[in-house]
């Protein structure tokens, strides 16, 4: 997130690194006092804290270096220049020493929304197979973001990992024509092929079953794990609490419902049947 530009690696550092993320380049002479007080602020607000920008360091003692300071037209040093798409912005420069808070005023306009950092922290989780974790992260996401299309489909996507085909099916129908990419196309695929799986013949034969034998809790407690392993949690559930009320002790239906609870995360469907269960524990 920091680098030195030389004229080795300035093309590299500087003008190619900017067409994928902004670049503020910071115009200093390390013997001036007022550099040596400015270096340390500036630095601090890079990287970790910010990684939605690169700092690249200029050391105007270099004299290959000093023609770009002149091109710029500064006056003087310290001096932040921001650089994006491989040009300097002549909207975003600073000269002479700031204070903190002005600094951090400057680099406050290029760190990552909080939508981008759980977007990536959920990918991150996604491929460590932690589906539920990068969900509640999408989740959030999307409430921050809900126009971001690609946050909707990542979004989808964890959905699908965790069998909950309606919403996944909800958040692939709302993405318009223009956003249908191959994404898309892929998760509409196996959303297909799930929702075929989860309307078996053995579901349907248990299915009417238990439409003739309505109080028959063991068959319905039969159904309700078979709609739980094909991604229909909330008829799941539905079934389930029927039975608790019932018979709040009954078989393994408290058991079940827990651990359908679990596979669903902070769904909103599953935060409704929590509090749903809460009323018949209290």
């Amino acid at each position: 997130m920091i680098v030195d530009i030389t004229p080795q690696n300035f093309h590299a550092e500087l003008i190619d690194a900017s067409l994928k993320k902004p670049v503020v380049i910071y115009f200093h002479a390390p013997q001036m006092p007022e550099c040596q007080a400015m270096t340390p602020l500036v630095e601090a607000l890079v990287g970790q804290a910010n990684p939605g920008v690169t700092l690249a360091k200029v050391d105007m003692n270099d004299p290959q270096l000093q023609p770009l300071a002149s091109q710029l037209a500064l006056r003087a040093l310290p001096a932040l220049v921001l650089f994006h798409q491989g040009r300097p912005d002549e909207q975003a420069i600073l000269e002479g020493p700031q204070d903190e808070a002005t600094l951090r005023q400057y680099f406050a306009a290029f760190a990552p929304k909080e939508e981008e950092l759980l977007l990536e922290q959920a990918k991150q989780a996604l491929a460590a197979e932690q589906a539920d974790v990068a969900h509640a992260h999408l989740s959030k996401a999307h409430r921050l973001a809900a126009e971001r299309h690609d946050i909707s489909l990542w979004l989808a996507q964890a959905a699908l990992d965790l069998n909950l085909l309606d919403e996944a099916q909800a958040l692939l129908a709302a993405i318009p024509m223009v956003a249908q990419d191959d994404h898309y196309q892929t998760l509409s695929s196996r959303l297909s092929l799930a929702q075929q799986a989860s309307d078996s013949p053995e579901l349907r034969a248990l299915e009417l079953r238990h439409a003739e034998q309505p109080a028959d809790d063991a068959l319905a407690q039969e159904l309700a794990v078979l709609y739980s392993q094909v991604g229909r949690q909330e008829e799941a559930l539905a079934l389930l609490f029927t039975i608790l009320k019932r018979d709040l002790a009954f078989g393994d239906a408290k058991k079940i419902y827990l651990d359908v609870l679990a596979t669903m995360g902070a769904h909103p469907a599953a935060q409704n049947y929590r509090r749903k269960l809460y009323s018949l524990l209290y």
